[in-house]
């Protein structure tokens, strides 16, 4: 994902200060950051006063109720719970509305912030690669801070730990709408570079590796399964496009072999692994590789020749394919669950 990396040698914007423009992208990564932190934990506030207003409301009508025992109190304490439920709905139904809009606001702050670090006789492709660079770097910062919104003081730094769990159930959601909204500018910004430039193969490159990014963000997500393999379909394309045009290079198979596995498309991952031996006969890794997915799959025939081929290239790691050889056999047939 960095410029450096997706930039030709001989282009004549090389000039371009890219350090300085991360330099810059850190620091507004920071004050994003910040402002993030501001958002959320005003939702945070907004619950514990609540909290804290009903506890005290309802205390008050048990005391009236017990000690007292006044019906104009014990009315009016439970008159006074009702308003304030109800005003706790309603509020909360209406930041509830909000919320997104701010995340989208940060979002336009944040690549407002970037756009002006950019010189205005940018070349369009290094333009739109750099903002969806800045927009990878501030979901990389969030993943950082994930956990570390509400540092203790040093006297009680030992309950940091209890503190990052804490945070980490409250403000999971946001944390993970603010970095879906980041990689989806990334991606969109990457759109905008292939437009620029359709048929350079470090721009497909660099959004299949942003696809790659958002596969692995919903991968983990119960309720974003369907997402998840839009996003890895959409990588396997644009692996797919360089392949065409770079067909013989390992490096493009291996990606599409790993797609290829998040999607638990196994055959086809075999397939990519078997084109990159026929182009790199003596990797030992993606040997073993396929001998472990041979097992898996039941061709153990096969797995057992990768196997005899690992020893006789002296592999060091040959002797542990040969445990991945009931890898295929269900529990229910092992002989210690009869």
């Amino acid at each position: 994902m960095s410029l450096n990396e997706i930039k030709s040698e001989s282009d004549p914007f090389t000039r371009f200060n890219h350090e300085g423009f991360h330099k810059n992208v850190d620091s507004h990564c920071l004050a994003g950051l910040k402002q993030f932190k501001k958002i959320v934990r005003s939702y945070t506030f907004f619950h514990l006063f609540f909290l804290g207003l009903l506890t005290a409301e309802v205390t008050a009508f048990f005391v009236f109720l017990t000690l007292l025992f006044q019906t104009a109190l014990v009315a009016f304490s439970l008159a006074a719970i009702l308003l304030t439920g109800f005003v706790y709905l309603v509020l909360l139904f209406y930041f509830q509305t909000k919320k997104p809009e701010q995340l989208l606001e940060l979002r336009n702050f944040f690549m407002l912030l970037c756009k002006k670090g950019l010189p205005r006789n940018l070349m369009r492709s290094e333009y739109h690669l750099s903002l969806a660079n800045a927009a990878y770097r501030f979901a990389t910062h969030l993943s950082r801070e994930e956990g570390a919104f509400y540092p203790l003081p040093q006297k009680i730094s030992s309950l940091n730990q209890v503190m990052r769990k804490v945070t980490q159930l409250c403000h999971k959601n946001d944390i993970k709408r603010m970095k879906e909204v980041l990689y989806l500018v990334s991606i969109s910004e990457h759109i905008q570079l292939i437009k620029s430039a359709p048929t350079n193969l470090e721009a497909h490159a660099s959004l299949a590796n942003a696809y790659v990014a958002l596969s692995r963000f919903y991968k983990g997500q119960a309720n974003s399964q369907d997402k998840f393999k839009v996003a890895a379909e959409k990588a396997i394309q644009e692996f797919k496009i360089m392949d065409r045009y770079s067909p013989k290079d390992p490096w493009i198979h291996a990606q599409l072999a790993s797609c290829y596995h998040d999607l638990k498309m196994y055959e086809e991952e075999i397939s990519e692994y078997e084109t990159i031996l026929l182009l790199c006969p003596e990797d030992k890794q993606i040997l073993f590789r396929l001998g472990i997915l041979c097992f898996q799959q039941g061709e153990n025939a096969r797995g057992l020749e990768i196997y005899e081929k690992l020893k006789e290239m002296q592999f060091s790691r040959a002797d542990e394919l040969i445990n991945f050889y009931d890898a295929n056999i269900k529990q229910e047939y092992f002989i210690s669950s009869l």
